[in-house]
């Protein structure tokens, strides 16, 4: 039967596997050799720089290509990145019409201000020709 009974169950599962190193094991040995190959080649500090740029590079060639859909999924990572999420329709809808609004009020104080000046440029002209 159990050779011996003192060990658990989870100890004999243990024991009974072959010793072949844990897949995280692997992983990290592999980044090692890559990095070991990798530092005869280019410094290890270039070799960030040049990761930041193509990391940088893609999220923009993705931005530009699903805009909307990225930006949400990146707003969706943390509270601190909210801004980033595109606004909904009717707040922007909203915002352009307020503004319009505030552009049409700027516009009608213009035209009033250029009509009393040329008003003013032509009573100034009628009192120097009555002299």
């Amino acid at each position: 039967m159990n050779p011996n009974p003192a060990l658990s169950e989870s100890a004999r599962g243990r024991a009974e596997r072959p010793n072949k190193p844990s897949l995280r094991a692997t992983v990290r040995n592999q980044i090692a050799k890559a990095r070991l190959r990798l530092g005869k080649i280019v410094s290890f500090s270039s070799a960030r720089v040049l990761m930041i740029f193509v990391i940088g590079f893609a999220a923009g060639v993705a931005w530009q290509s699903y805009g909307g859909a990225v930006r949400k999924t990146i707003a969706s990572w943390s509270p601190h990145l909210g801004w980033l999420a595109p606004p909904t329709a009717s707040a922007s809808y909203e915002r352009i019409r307020a503004n319009l609004v505030v552009a049409r009020q700027s516009l009608d104080k213009l035209g009033t201000d250029i009509s009393r000046l040329e008003a003013q440029s032509v009573d100034a002209s009628r009192r120097r020709t009555a002299r």
